[in-house]
């Protein structure tokens, strides 16, 4: 009589591959990086997953880029938030924690916050209004109202650009006596729900970077870091490309002699090669030769320039610009406090983000 065959015991395997282990060896790390390098390469898209913020070199992981990690990894995010508020204005601070979903590991987690106060969403830009059409397309005219020559040239309503094509006198206060540039956003409340998102965001992106440990390849939010004036992000000096100018056969070629603009004479306050046409279309002469190099130098380009001015002193152009003003502009340039992308550029840039 044969005895029942006992069956076989098969000991069970720790599931949650390099998740599961208690230590790592050099190929496993190895692996982790080949794995994210390849997620990049055929999975994540510039601009969606990742992108480079205008003045930074290392791609910022985004948020799309972060739970396709979380994803693959297998990584579950959980959120703690704290909500303060100082009058009007809202903190809100979050730690986000991730859990391996195969083991109910915790991994890591990372911090962010967001708050009201920051100057993205405690401030607006205000432009003139029309008062009569309630349109912002206030410009200030180069002319003095029709049929009255010796007047001031007065401001005009742009019907090209949707306004209603009023004209106002150059004192009517209800043109000068509005507030225009950067002034206090009445309306913080209605950033609430986006500065929770945001500090979110933050948080999940940190925690994805100290638990993959992608800070080699991505970053956070640079542009977070740029606007708290705690990164350098000055470019190397733009070189402008040689321009040969072929000698005329019948005259000799000879260098002439500075021409002056009200400088004595100042090579450095020359005009530029016209490798700037942007702004050159726009203002229709190079004014401020000198700010424009340093511009260059620091890797603003002209639309961000022009950005920057009107922001800062409510003009609707460089031409606009004395020669007091862009000296302080220049000086703003010197101390790297001119961002190196347009209001839109940044905002759209932060879309991706939340």
């Amino acid at each position: 009589m044969t005895e029942p065959r006992q069956a076989l015991q098969v000991q069970p395997q720790p599931s949650g591959g390099l998740m599961s282990k208690d230590e790592w060896d050099v190929d496993d790390v190895l692996h982790q990086i080949q794995k994210i390098q390849q997620l990049m390469s055929k999975a994540m898209k510039d601009g969606e997953h990742y992108g480079v913020i205008p003045g930074t070199q290392k791609p910022s992981l985004l948020k799309a880029g972060a739970e396709k990690l979380c994803m693959m990894f297998r990584l579950a995010t959980g959120y703690e938030s704290v909500e303060s508020y100082d009058g009007r204005h809202l903190t809100v601070k979050t730690r986000c924690t991730l859990t391996h979903i195969t083991t109910g590991n915790a991994m890591g987690s990372g911090e962010g916050s967001c708050s009201t106060k920051e100057s993205k969403y405690a401030y607006r830009l205000a432009k003139r209004l029309c008062p009569k059409c309630g349109a912002e397309t206030i410009q200030k005219s180069k002319f003095p109202p029709k049929g009255q020559p010796q007047a001031k040239p007065g401001w005009y309503c742009y019907s090209k650009i949707g306004g209603c094509g009023a004209e106002f006198d150059a004192e009517d206060t209800a043109v000068t006596g509005q507030d225009v540039g950067r002034i206090v956003n009445e309306d913080v409340a209605d950033q609430y729900n986006t500065i929770l998102k945001m500090s979110n965001k933050r948080a999940l992106v940190a925690a994805v970077l100290n638990v993959t440990a992608a800070s080699d390849i991505f970053t956070q939010d640079m542009e977070d870091l740029q606007d708290a004036g705690a990164l350098d992000v000055t470019p190397p000096k733009a070189q402008p490309s040689p321009r040969a100018q072929p000698p005329s056969p019948a005259t000799p070629t000879a260098t002439p002699p500075p021409q002056s603009h009200g400088n004595g004479g100042d090579p450095e306050d020359e005009p530029l090669d016209p490798w700037w046409p942007e702004l050159l279309t726009k203002t229709g002469s190079y004014r401020f030769p000198k700010l424009q190099r340093k511009a260059i130098e620091r890797g603003v380009g002209p639309a961000a320039l022009e950005d920057y001015v009107k922001l800062k002193y409510g003009v609707s152009g460089m031409q606009f610009l004395s020669r007091e003003r862009a000296g302080e502009v220049f000086a703003d340039l010197e101390d790297n406090r001119v961002p190196t992308a347009t209001r839109a550029e940044r905002a759209e840039a932060e879309d991706k983000l939340i």
